[in-house]
């Protein structure tokens, strides 16, 4: 097997994984849970290396090169309720770490911020969260309310992505480094904000490899999908 852009890594970016979507689901935002499992089988007999996102930050940190290792990093937005059952097994099962990014303000309850709300759509409950921090999950802040921030004033931007922080923190007792934007949206300034809360990286939805000169603050990830099959999987994982 020969893989294309050697010395660059992947993040990918899931959001709801699972079975038999109601036709209010967004399956932008979804993959059939049966395909997942079919692409981490993928990925688990390939030469790609799948590592936590922090193991990639201490790469890129000290100015290396990403080597001649084919990194992916498995990422996944919101923080569905139904992750503990239909991702962690499969994750345990190849033994494949993950980060998840779950809207602090809304634990527990119906996600409230797609155009169209979906009863089925419900966000882990703060016990979960604790329970999959302490097996082995990296959780990561999505802001309270799920807002663009690149459209608030700038205390309610602050507030978003500090309180999300202390929120999580609080709940999992343990320090929340990483960021995502939520709905990909974020400016020079928002970037600021993030680094001055005190995260150390911060994901974007803007679809492209990472290298080892990568702005931290605007890491790339290439996104998945309910549409797309195996074959389509591979080429995400080759193709600009």
């Amino acid at each position: 097997m020969i893989i294309k852009h050697k010395n660059k890594g992947v993040i990918l970016l899931y959001h709801q994984v699972g079975k038999d979507p109601s036709e209010l689901t967004n399956l932008d935002c979804y993959c059939d849970q049966d395909r997942f499992e079919e692409q981490m089988e993928y990925l688990y007999n390939s030469p790609y290396k799948v590592i936590p996102l922090e193991e990639l930050m201490t790469i890129i940190n000290s100015k290396k090169c990403l080597s001649n290792e084919h990194y992916i990093v498995l990422t996944f937005d919101d923080g569905c309720a139904k992750f503990s059952k239909t991702v962690l097994p499969i994750l345990k099962k190849y033994n494949f770490p993950a980060t998840i990014y779950p809207v602090a303000g809304s634990l527990g309850q119906m996600a409230s911020w797609p155009k169209v709300i979906n009863p089925d759509f419900n966000i882990v409950s703060e016990l979960e969260l604790k329970k999959l921090s302490d097996q082995g999950i990296n959780i990561g802040a999505h802001t309270i309310n799920h807002v663009k921030l690149s459209n608030c004033n700038f205390d309610v931007a602050k507030e978003e992505i500090k309180k999300s922080k202390q929120i999580l923190e609080n709940i999992i007792g343990k320090e929340v480094t990483s960021f995502s934007y939520p709905h990909g949206d974020y400016d020079e300034n928002i970037c600021s904000l993030v680094k001055t809360v005190g995260f150390s990286n911060a994901v974007t939805c803007m679809s492209d490899f990472v290298t080892s000169d990568v702005e931290i603050y605007e890491l790339p990830r290439k996104y998945v999908t309910y549409f797309d099959t195996l074959d389509k999987f591979k080429n995400i994982l080759i193709y600009e």
